[in-house]
C-alpha cells in the first residue's frame, strides 16, 4: 500500500497546473498531454485558452482534441483569443451547437 502524499510543496512542477486543468474538468491524462502542447506556456496563460474554449461551450475532450491540432492557440494572446470567442458567441456558434442547428434547419451552405 501506498501512502499518502503529505501536505506541502508539489514534489514535481507542473502538479499545481495539472490540479486546475482537472479542476476545469479534464482528467489526468488529459492534462498530462495538455502540458505537453507548449510546455514553457506559462500556467496562467493556458489556464485562461483552455478556460475559453470551454466556455464556448466545447467538452474537455474537444478542447484538448483541438488544441493537438491547432497548438498555436496556446500562443495567442488572450484577449485576442477572448475577443474571438466572444464574437462566435455573438454569432451563436458555441460549442458547434448552431453548426449542426443550421444544417437541420435548411440554411443553405456556403
Amino acid at each position: 500500500r501506498a501512502l499518502p502524499a503529505a501536505p506541502g510543496p508539489c514534489p514535481r512542477s507542473g502538479c499545481g497546473e495539472v490540479a486546475a486543468l482537472r479542476a476545469m474538468g479534464f482528467s489526468q491524462e488529459q492534462a498530462r498531454r495538455l502540458l505537453a502542447l507548449q510546455p514553457r506556456l506559462g500556467p496562467e496563460h493556458r489556464e485562461a485558452v483552455t478556460a475559453q474554449l470551454l466556455l464556448l461551450g466545447l467538452s474537455a475532450e474537444a478542447a484538448l482534441a483541438l488544441l493537438e491540432r491547432s497548438p498555436a492557440l496556446l500562443r495567442l494572446p488572450t484577449e485576442r483569443l477572448r475577443e474571438r470567442a466572444e464574437e462566435l458567441r455573438r454569432l451563436g456558434l458555441d460549442g458547434g451547437r448552431a453548426a449542426s442547428e443550421g444544417a437541420a434547419g435548411g440554411t443553405p451552405g456556403l
